[in-house]
């Protein structure tokens, strides 16, 4: 979760995630986190990836 998001606000993504089900991890960054900080996108996704089959 983009908790510096100015588009889509930090309350609004919890209310998504957890409608969902999902594990969220949380990084200081804005909307384009996958931009300013692709090395923690990419250790989630493999992290993520490693759990399925």
């Amino acid at each position: 979760m983009a908790t510096q998001d100015l588009n889509i606000p930090a309350k609004t993504q919890d209310f998504m995630a957890e409608r969902a089900g999902s594990h969220t991890v949380k990084v200081k960054a804005s909307h384009a986190v996958s931009v300013s900080h692709p090395g923690k996108v990419t250790d989630l996704i493999e992290e993520a990836a490693r759990t399925v089959r």
